[in-house]
Order: structure tokens, then C-alpha cells, then sequence
């Protein structure tokens, strides 16, 4: 399939038809089945649904632009955040916008919409349910207008259901988020040519979103397309990420770099490794081997039919019963279109039974007697029995010259 560019962000989308159809009907699906006459997915920037339903990404203000889905007929995405003041008389304006988004069939792109609009598309469907995906972020002109012109539909919070069907990716989103894992190995690979002691660690920052971009991040706002976290210490773990300019890195120095950069398909992917300058000290090397073995728990323990929330509790108590401490956080969870999806805390899914498709990031981060913390990173792909890990780059620790 030839790649094509979105010229608002500078990606490139690899998606084709046929998955963007196949997303469409596993909504279209839904809806039937919950007698959703219209679904309203509010700040569609939110865990990646406007290039879920799309394919590419927009520039307008996050805030203002959302999708009205009715059962049938074309998916309009408004990306404006004015809502449109005519009533059953003027109707309802529609007004093109020639951009990548409207590569895709079955999309319209509009500048505004109306209450009375949807309460058309209810009507035509014979529907008295109205679904909202995070309604909580309802404008509060939209929100008066639903309260004006449908004053009797029953509203419904589908937020964790659909979080839960976009969780479960096709083998097609799988090779683009493999592809985006192996964009960060190709940044670690760069800068394990480019890391020199006198450098600061905001240059080796700098350089490591250069070498994203170069290999097709793209996007237009580096801080999020290129998230970058590397921290440097010689006696001790510095605590950070650190402020530009960061310190200045010496012989002898430990470094741990984190990527979570956007494929140039729209995917994410993650990794943690560590880097240093000469023979790591004993004690580097024993905090690390820990963090390898968390991970490889962590693949021993992810299978289908069990929560998130279960598989860090038994990787917890496993740790602890080898002295090993871990830090207070959640340390799986889904990556997609964003860093973090469901299932993870946000989304609600923490406690649903993991599929096989679905897409984890793994990050459990250790600490020592001295306080002093250690990451080891991976992606991992749910199969039917097991799961399968995307990353094909060493966990030892790289020594530079």
C-alpha cells in the first residue's frame, strides 16, 4: 500500500480501508447491540480516538474536536468547538475541510454541529439512547443544547466499553506498534554512537529527538511525539528526569534513557535500557540484573484471562520474596495511540481480563537500600497462550567508550 503524509502534522499514516472499516464496524456493532441510536466521542484527542477513527491526528485545539457516530451513514468529525445556532427551521450547516482526515471513507469533516442535528440522526434510527466516550468532557453549549432539544434521551457513559474494544488490536495495528518499538531501538542504537562524557544531558536529549524525527516520528509538538528521559550519575542515582540543561556527563557515568516516541503510523512505542561510560560499578550491575529479572517475570506471568492488576500483584509478591524491593507505582498497561490505554488505571480495565491482541507496555522500576532506582522496559503482545515481546535489542547494560 503506498504511504501517504498528513500535511497538518508531517506523519505519515500506514493504516488502510480496510482497518479503518473494520473499526467502524466493531462500533457500528456495539451500538446496535446497546440500542445506541448516536455516539458522541467527546475530546477525541483522549486515548488516541481520533486516529483510531481516522487514521491521522489534527491540529485544532484538543478540547474542540469530537465525533458524532450515528448507526448509519457517514461518522462526522467536528473540529470546531462552536456549536452551530440553528434550529429546525435553518437546519444544520456542513462545510468540507480538504484535509488528510478525509483520505478515509465513510468520514465527513465539519466545522460545527447542532443538537438538532443529532436529534435527526436519533430520529432516523428509531433510537432513544444517546452513548457519550468521556463525557465528562462535554463543552457546556453542547451540553445545554442536549438539554434543550433532547430533553427526554436517556444518556449513556460507554467510556470503558469502548476503551476495552479499541484495547484489542488487529494484527495489522500490531505490526505498526512493532515497527514503532523498533523506531526506539534505532534511537538507542544512534546514541550509543553519539553519548561522549562532557556532553550534557540536554544535548543527548536534543539528539535523540533529532534521530526520532529523522527516522519519521515527525508530528508537531516534539515534548510528546518524542518523550525522552535520561538521567546521568556517577556515586549515586540523580532523582529526575532533570531540568534543561541537566548535568554535565563524566567517565565513569551510569546513564538510564526511557523512549516513548510516536511511529511514524501514529503508534507509540516504549523501552528503558541503561548506558555507561566504562565498566559499570559492581552495585550498578546487581540493581540492573534485578530490573532484568522483574521483566522476566513479568513474561513468565502476562496470559491471557488475567487483570493487570493481578499480574503486578504477583510480580510484587515474587519480588519480595527474592529481597527485592519495587516502587510504589502502576507499572503495565496498554500502549497504542497513546503512551498509556486501556487497560490501565485511567481507562477502568485494570481489572478486565487481558485478550489475546491486546498491547502491553512494562515498566516496573526497582529500588535499592539506598533509595536508588532502576527501569527495564518492554512491549509485549497478548497471544492465546501467552505473549510474544517486540523488542529484539539486549536488556545488558551498553558500555560506551
Amino acid at each position: 500500500m503506498e504511504r501517504r503524509v498528513d500535511l497538518a502534522t508531517g506523519l505519515y499514516y500506514d493504516v488502510g480501508q480496510e482497518e479503518i472499516a473494520r473499526r467502524h464496524h466493531l462500533v457500528r456493532e456495539y451500538m446496535e447491540k446497546k440500542d445506541i441510536a448516536v455516539l458522541l466521542v467527546l475530546a477525541s484527542h483522549k486515548e488516541g480516538y481520533r486516529w483510531w477513527l481516522t487514521g491521522v491526528d489534527g491540529t485544532e485545539r484538543r478540547s474542540e474536536s469530537c465525533f458524532v457516530v450515528p448507526r448509519k451513514g457517514d461518522i462526522l468529525h467536528v473540529t470546531g468547538g462552536k456549536m452551530a445556532e440553528e434550529d429546525e427551521e435553518a437546519g444544520q450547516p456542513v462545510g468540507a475541510q480538504p484535509d488528510a482526515e478525509e483520505a478515509f471513507k465513510g468520514i465527513r469533516t465539519v466545522y460545527q454541529i447542532s443538537a438538532f442535528s443529532i436529534r435527526k440522526m436519533m430520529e432516523e434510527s428509531g433510537g432513544k439512547r444517546l452513548g457519550l466516550v468521556h463525557g465528562e468532557d462535554i463543552r457546556a453549549q453542547l451540553y445545554d443544547y442536549l438539554e434543550k432539544f433532547l430533553p427526554n434521551v436517556e444518556r449513556v457513559d460507554v467510556t470503558e466499553d469502548f476503551a476495552g474494544k479499541k484495547a484489542v488490536k488487529s494484527p495489522e495495528e500490531q505490526k505498526l506498534i512493532r515497527e514503532a518499538v523498533r523506531l526506539q531501538e534505532r534511537v538507542l542504537e544512534g546514541l550509543s554512537g553519539y553519548l561522549k562524557p562532557g556532553m550534557r544531558e540536554a544535548e543527548a536529549v536534543r539528539y535523540a529527538r533529532y534521530l526520532a524525527n529523522h527516522l519519521g516520528s515527525g508530528g508537531i509538538d516534539a515534548m510528546e511525539y518524542a518523550q525522552v528521559e535520561l538521567i546521568s550519575w556517577k556515586d549515586r542515582q540523580m532523582q529526575g528526569p532533570l531540568d534543561v540543561p541537566g548535568r554535565c556527563m563524566e567517565a565513569g557515568d551510569m546513564m538510564e534513557i526511557k523512549l516513548r516516541i510516536r511511529g511514524n503510523s501514529g503508534f507509540y512505542g516504549f523501552i528503558a535500557r541503561r548506558f555507561s561510560f566504562g565498566e559499570p560499578a559492581f552495585i550498578e550491575k546487581e540493581i540492573w540484573q534485578k530490573a532484568i529479572l522483574l521483566q522476566e517475570m513479568a513474561e513468565e506471568k502476562i496470559k491471557p484471562g488475567k487483570t493487570v492488576d493481578r499480574i503486578e500483584e504477583e510480580i510484587r509478591e515474587e519480588a519480595k520474596g527474592q529481597g527485592i524491593s519495587l516502587a510504589e507505582k502502576d507499572f503495565s498497561h496498554g500502549i497504542g495511540y497513546c503512551v498509556s490505554e486501556g487497560p490501565d488505571r485511567a481507562s477502568g480495565l485494570r481489572n478486565m481480563p487481558l485478550q489475546s491482541g491486546m498491547v502491553l507496555a512494562v515498566e516496573p522500576e526497582i529500588v535499592d537500600e539506598r533509595g536508588n532506582k532502576a527501569c527495564c522496559g518492554d512491549v509485549y503482545a497478548v497471544t492465546d497462550d501467552g505473549i510474544w515481546r517486540m523488542s529484539i535489542s539486549g536488556r545488558e547494560i551498553k558500555i560506551l567508550e
